[in-house]
């Protein structure tokens, strides 16, 4: 695999931030430029106009170790996005309060280092997205983590800081350690670090093919053997390294006590930023075992193996994320736990469509040797599912975040028998949101806007990405599966989901009942900076505008799934639309008009 310049052009986006993060690095450090958030919010600008449109369906440029084609269009296009928001929202820490703490001044001098450590963040995570070799995937993923620890550490300088600081930072080297360690064992199955390779590799191992003499035989019975030996182990930590960042089950518990440490800018980025990442790890694991689909060919023994045990446990994290997370948040009354809670419960919404997307790629399913194109059409479309539940996460999750953020402190109580300057108290549980629809109702209405879209409240955005997670997942066919029968397990999937969405309810519902129909001794200064209050109100539009027009949107997340997951959705999609007459047809309108 060479690198040419060409390779250099197509990464001019992400050239672009590491060319802005040396500048806000520089020109802090030898001119004493404040204004380094300024810097990241251009070069993301320029970044995201480099990026160009997003590629015909079935469209792929490869050159090098990177591929450009829907999905990983849709993954950079997200980053940028989302990081264009949350420099928004990371800015806004620097205003000055009513009441100054002694290190505020401190705080607003490392305004350079942060930013460009966070644009660093933001180019590994995009180059995550266009990896197609196991190098580069985890490069970038190192780029996500340490800028990620780094940030913790830089914006918090308290005990409660530093404490969140280290935990992410030691159990990060964890969850690499075991990524790496599954990357060997890819490159031990695939004979190859080029993931191309590798899945051609994994598809044609154990195939029917005449041998060319009886050594060939041999060779091949001692690979499907080690196989399936690596194969469980490799999968496991892999799933491990990417249930840490996206703060899934059994990875999960760090969340809280690192949320609830950091800053509520950094909450944000916790919440969002890593579980884009781990959707590419997952993603970019189960299309290795999906063979090139418009060829009619199945894969090998191997990769149905590795279809069989990925859907099986993600089917059960998904399950068990979703209820701990959900259930945990009920108990709690920090705001920035509660998130961690919440942020627990929805990597369980986003692993349901991975799930349906590797369970309906076995052969036994659809026109691979099931029943209905039409349901093998819709459940492969999981991974399109997941995407656009993803942005619709993103942007709530953002928003709710630099709301709070711009709320900033609560007013102090002033007394006259003492000369000590009151302490600021910082927005941290659910009852500083009282009485704030009668103090702020713009924020109180972006807040709650925000709190019922997480919520899966009709007809906000996030209603329409659990409507898509549930349809794919009910639309998985009968098939075999250790206990019992395929279809039964998403059904029993989907039930659980219906039913965290209710639990969900209760404890967002709670917060939206504090700021309408509770009453407060103390407003809240509203003292975040008008940036992250102009990041609260793009996020409310953007959302708006997902929730009235989800189309554009699940058809950009659609063909950057189908992307990744094969041809065969492009085709029978394609089918859909020529053929009115087929039952298959009426579903994907039914579909359609929902989403209109």
């Amino acid at each position: 695999m060479t690198t040419s310049f060409e390779t250099f052009q197509l990464l001019s986006p992400e050239i672009t931030l590491f060319l802005a993060a040396i500048i806000a690095y520089l020109a802090a450090a030898f001119s004493g430029f404040q204004a380094g958030w300024l810097i990241a919010i251009t070069g993301l600008g320029i970044a995201i106009s480099l990026t160009g449109n997003q590629p015909e369906s079935g469209a792929t440029i490869s050159s090098g170790p990177i591929t450009i084609d829907g999905f990983s269009f849709y993954i950079r296009l997200l980053t940028y996005t989302a990081g264009l928001m949350l420099a928004l929202v990371q800015s806004g820490d620097y205003w000055k309060a009513a009441i100054q703490d002694n290190d505020a001044e401190q705080r607003r001098r490392v305004t350079g280092e942060e930013a460009g450590t966070f644009l660093i963040l933001l180019a590994g995570l995009s180059l995550v997205g266009l990896a197609n070799d196991l190098v580069l995937l985890f490069i970038g993923l190192e780029l996500v983590s340490i800028p990620t620890y780094i940030l913790l550490a830089l914006k918090r300088t308290d005990a409660a800081g530093q404490e969140a600081s280290l935990k992410y930072f030691f159990l990060s080297l964890v969850a690499s350690a075991l990524f790496l360690y599954s990357v060997v064992c890819l490159y031990g199955l695939g004979g190859s670090t080029s993931l191309p390779a590798i899945g051609n590799q994994l598809q044609s191992l154990g195939c029917t093919v005449a041998p060319i003499a009886e050594g060939s035989i041999a060779v091949g019975t001692i690979t499907i053997s080690m196989a399936a030996v690596l194969l469980p182990v490799t999968l496991g930590m892999a799933f491990a390294g990417a249930a840490f960042r996206m703060a899934a089950v059994p990875m999960h518990f760090y969340a809280p006590d690192v949320y609830e440490g950091t800053s509520t800018s950094n909450t944000a980025l916790l919440s969002t930023l890593p579980k884009i990442a781990g959707v590419v790890m997952l993603s970019r694991l189960i299309a290795l075992a999906i063979p090139p689909l418009g060829s009619q060919q199945n894969s090998g023994p191997v990769a149905e193996t590795l279809l069989l045990q990925s859907w099986q446990v993600l089917a059960v994290i998904a399950a068990i994320t979703m209820t701990v997370g959900n259930c945990m948040a009920l108990l709690q009354n920090n705001l920035r736990r509660l998130f961690a809670c919440s942020s627990i419960a929805h990597a369980g919404y986003l692993l349901i469509g991975l799930a349906a997307l590797a369970a309906a790629a076995t052969s036994g399913q659809g026109p691979l040797g099931g029943e209905s194109i039409a349901e093998t059409a819709l459940a492969l479309n999981g991974l399109g599912s997941t995407l656009f539940y993803l942005a619709t996460y993103v942007v709530a999750t953002i928003g709710f975040f630099g709301g709070l953020t711009y709320l900033g402190h609560r007013w102090p109580e002033w007394s006259t028998s003492i000369d000590e300057q009151p302490q600021l108290e910082e927005i941290k549980t659910v009852d500083d949101l009282n009485g704030l629809s009668s103090t702020n109702p713009v924020a109180a209405f972006c807040l709650a806007t925000f709190l019922l879209s997480l919520a899966g409240i009709p007809p906000l955005a996030g209603f329409w990405g659990k409507l898509s997670l549930l349809t794919s997942a009910l639309s998985v066919d009968s098939g075999d599966a250790i206990f019992g029968d395929r279809k039964g397990w998403f059904i029993g999937l989907s039930v659980v989901l219906v039913l965290n969405a209710a639990i969900a309810a209760a404890y967002y519902l709670r917060l939206i009942t504090a700021m309408y129909f509770k009453s407060t001794d103390k407003g809240v200064q509203a003292d975040g900076g008008l940036s992250s209050g102009l990041a609260m109100i793009v996020c409310l539009i953007v959302l708006v505008s997902i929730s009235i027009r989800p189309q554009r949107l699940f058809n950009s997340a659609l063909q950057a799934g189908n992307t990744l997951s094969g041809t065969l959705v492009t085709e029978t999609m394609a089918l859909f639309t020529t053929n009115t007459s087929t039952p298959s047809n009426t579903i994907t309108r039914e579909i359609e008009n929902g989403l209109r």
